[in-house]
C-alpha cells in the first residue's frame, strides 16, 4: 500500500563559482557591483526549492569552490594578445564600459573579438576535469553542482552529466557516474535561477512521461481538442489558456493559466484554473475550478514589476504533485520530487522466465523484482517501496508498471 508520507531529500551541493582575480586584487564580482548578490543567491535558491517542494527537497551546501581565472570556452576569442579560449581583464572592462549587460549590444566584441556564436560556449568538459567531478561525484561528495558565475559566461541554465544523460535544457555530458544535474546561478538576475531549476524541471518531467519528446505546452493551441483523458497527467497539470481550450491548470514555466504572452505574469484577467485541486487534493483530484488571477501568488502590496516572476515560479512548483505513494494508472511516483532528486525513471521493464520482472532504468542501472501473486482475485494493489509499482494480480497473468511502462508474466 502507499507510504504514509512523501519522501523526503537533502541534496548535497558542491557550488563552482567562476569570479576571475583581477590585477589590482579586486574580483569580476566587484567590478560589476555584484559582490554581496552571490551568497544571497544561493541561498535563494536554497529556499525556492524548499518552499516549492513543501519541505520534501532541502539543500546543503557541501564544499564552495571559486576559481579566479576566467572560465574557458569552446569558441576562440581572438585577444589582443593572441588567440584564446578564455577572455581577459582587458577585454571584460570594455566590454563593460557601457555598464551592466552592455556587452550584450556590443558591435565591437562580436565583429572583433568573437564573430563566432559565442552562446551556451562554455567548456562543460573543461570544468569535469579540472574540478574532478565524476571520481567525486562516484565518491559521494555531491548530488547536484551549482555552477556560479559572473557573465558573460555563455553556460546553458541546466545540463546533466552521468550515464545515458539526457537534456534538461542543456546539451547532456556523457560521463561513467550515477545521473547529475549542473545547474547555472546567475547573481545578476535573481528571478532567473529558479526560472533554470524550472525549465529542468520541465524537461525531467517530459522525460518520465514522454520519453523527452516536445510536449511543453509552449506553443498555442498545442492540446486544443484533445480530449482530457488522452493527455498524460504533465500534460494536464501544463494546460493553459493559451495551449488548451478546456478548463486550465497551472500553465509551466513561462505561461501562467491566464497568460496571452510571454513571462504575462500581471494579466489581469481572470480565467477558471484548477490550480488549487493540484496544490491541495492530488492525487484525488475533483476537477473544480476556480477563477485565477496574478493575486493568487502576489501578495497585496508586494512590488510585482520586480518580483512577480520568481512569485510565479514560487507558486507553480507548489502546485506540482508532491504527495505520497504510486499513481494506479502507469505507477508514476505521486510526488515529482521524487524524480528531481534522482534524475531517474524506468524506460523498460522486461518478463523474466522464472516469473520476475527486471526494471532498467534511464541511468542504466537494473533492479529485480519478484511480485507476491496474491490475492487472487484481479485487483490492482501497489506495492510502495521498494521497488514502488503498481502490480496487478489477475487469475491468469500477472502485470507490473511502473513510470509508464509496464509488462506481464503468466500466472505459475
Amino acid at each position: 500500500m502507499p507510504l504514509n508520507s512523501p519522501r523526503r531529500h537533502k541534496l548535497k551541493i558542491l557550488v563552482v563559482e567562476h569570479n576571475p582575480l583581477l590585477s589590482d586584487g579586486t574580483r569580476l564580482s566587484d567590478l560589476v557591483g555584484m559582490t554581496d548578490k552571490i551568497e544571497a543567491s544561493v541561498r535563494e535558491l536554497y529556499d525556492d526549492i524548499r518552499f516549492g517542494s513543501h519541505g520534501l527537497v532541502t539543500c546543503e551546501t557541501a564544499g564552495w569552490e571559486r576559481v579566479d581565472e576566467f572560465p574557458r570556452h569552446k569558441v576562440r576569442f581572438n585577444l589582443p594578445s593572441g588567440p584564446s579560449h578564455a577572455l581577459d581583464e582587458e577585454t571584460v572592462r570594455r566590454l563593460y564600459e557601457n555598464g551592466w549587460y552592455g556587452f550584450w549590444s556590443n558591435e565591437w566584441f562580436t565583429k572583433e573579438i568573437c564573430p563566432e556564436d559565442v552562446g551556451f560556449s562554455f567548456d562543460y568538459e573543461h570544468l569535469l576535469r579540472e574540478h574532478d567531478l565524476v571520481r567525486r561525484r562516484n565518491g559521494g561528495e555531491f548530488d547536484l553542482v551549482l555552477l556560479v558565475n559572473q557573465d558573460p559566461l555563455y553556460c546553458f541554465e541546466a545540463c546533466m552529466m552521468g550515464r545515458n544523460a539526457y537534456w534538461i535544457n542543456g546539451d547532456p555530458i556523457e560521463a561513467d557516474c550515477p545521473l547529475t544535474a549542473i545547474l547555472n546561478v546567475s547573481v545578476s538576475r535573481r528571478d532567473a535561477n529558479f526560472e533554470c531549476f524550472g525549465h529542468m524541471m520541465e524537461n525531467i518531467m517530459m522525460h518520465v512521461f514522454t520519453g523527452g519528446s516536445e510536449c511543453a505546452g509552449y506553443a498555442e493551441h498545442e492540446w486544443d481538442g484533445i480530449p482530457p483523458e488522452k493527455l498524460n497527467l504533465w500534460q494536464k497539470f501544463s494546460l493553459a489558456a493559451r495551449n488548451y481550450d478546456g478548463t486550465p491548470a497551472c500553465g509551466n514555466v513561462h505561461f501562467s493559466p491566464n497568460s496571452v504572452r510571454d513571462y504575462d505574469w500581471k494579466n489581469p484577467d481572470p480565467v477558471l484554473s484548477t490550480w488549487r485541486d493540484w496544490r491541495e487534493n492530488y492525487p484525488d483530484l475533483t476537477g473544480e475550478a476556480e477563477l485565477f488571477d496574478p493575486s493568487v501568488y502576489i501578495p497585496l502590496g508586494m512590488d510585482a514589476e520586480k518580483h512577480a516572476c520568481r512569485l510565479h515560479h514560487r507558486w507553480w512548483f507548489s502546485c506540482m504533485p508532491h504527495a505520497a505513494g504510486i499513481t494506479r494508472e502507469g505507477g508514476y511516483s505521486q510526488s515529482w520530487w521524487d524524480y528531481f532528486a534522482s534524475l531517474d525513471y524506468v524506460e523498460e521493464i522486461r518478463a523474466e522466465e522464472d516469473g520476475s520482472f527486471a526494471f532498467r532504468y534511464r541511468s542504466g542501472k537494473t533492479e529485480p523484482f519478484r511480485p507476491d501473486p496474491s490475492p487472487v482475485q484481479e485487483d490492482r494493489a501497489v506495492v510502495a517501496d521498494p521497488p514502488g509499482c503498481v502490480v496487478t494480480c489477475g487469475k491468469d497473468r500477472i502485470t507490473v508498471e511502473k513510470d509508464g511502462k509496464s509488462a506481464s508474466v503468466p500466472r505459475a
